[in-house]
């Protein structure tokens, strides 16, 4: 492993979605509803989560290009030597479900996030929202959250990204039930982007839980 570059963007750049993060949290921690049921079929809910993602992706690469940095380089978004990827993906992908599986049966995160359908689609409708819900949450959130956290994050945060981007990634997720399994999770991908130097692989691994967790949710009785 390398060790990290000095911070190539300002840590101010990290400031905004950091404390977006915390007001999320917060919010949701105290409201009166804490969880939804099936949001994948809830076209509100998927069209604004989708929204939300493509504004951070947006402000991740204005402030890049506000600080005067290549966009690639600066992001991670580059190759990397393809089987030490796939291991390290493949290792990181078994300790976060493996995680997951010991803590679920204690946190019931995944109930209480209520994301995941608990039924299949029932109209054209759901259809429809849960093909949009596929592509944001399997796709678009992953590479937003990539960006934001193990890109920008990285690029600002110098030697302590690992751990603030991890403690980050696990209050942007909204629930207290999720802080300890996303944490894991997010120190899992950020690992991952150490030993790279590439966002690409913890992309891969990321779009791989969430495909996972949607199918299981739809193969479940």
């Amino acid at each position: 492993m390398t060790p990290e570059p000095a911070p190539r963007v300002s840590p101010w750049w990290m400031a905004a979605p950091a404390l977006l993060f915390i007001a999320n949290f917060l919010a949701a921690t105290f409201s009166a509803s804490s969880s939804s049921n099936n949001a994948a079929y809830d076209a509100a809910a998927i069209v604004g989560t989708v929204v939300v993602d493509l504004v951070l992706i947006g402000y991740v690469l204005f402030a890049t290009r506000a600080s005067r940095r290549p966009i690639v380089p600066t992001l991670a978004l580059v190759r990397t030597p393809l089987r030490p990827a796939v291991r390290l993906g493949l290792a990181a992908l078994g300790v976060i479900v493996l995680a997951n599986f010991i803590l679920e049966p204690v946190l019931h995160a995944s109930q209480r996030q209520g994301i995941a359908p608990t039924h299949d689609p029932r109209n054209t409708h759901q259809w429809v929202v849960l093909g949009v819900a596929v592509v944001g949450l399997v796709l678009v959130a992953p590479f937003a959250e990539e960006l934001v956290f193990r890109g920008l994050g990285f690029a600002s945060l110098g030697r302590y990204a690992l751990p603030l981007t991890a403690a980050l990634f696990a209050l942007a997720h909204g629930l207290p039930v999720l802080l300890i399994p996303v944490a894991i999770a997010g120190l899992a991908l950020g690992y991952i982007r150490q030993r790279t130097g590439s966002v690409l692989p913890g992309m891969g691994v990321h779009m791989s839980l969430n495909a996972l967790a949607l199918i299981l949710a739809l193969l479940a009785p």
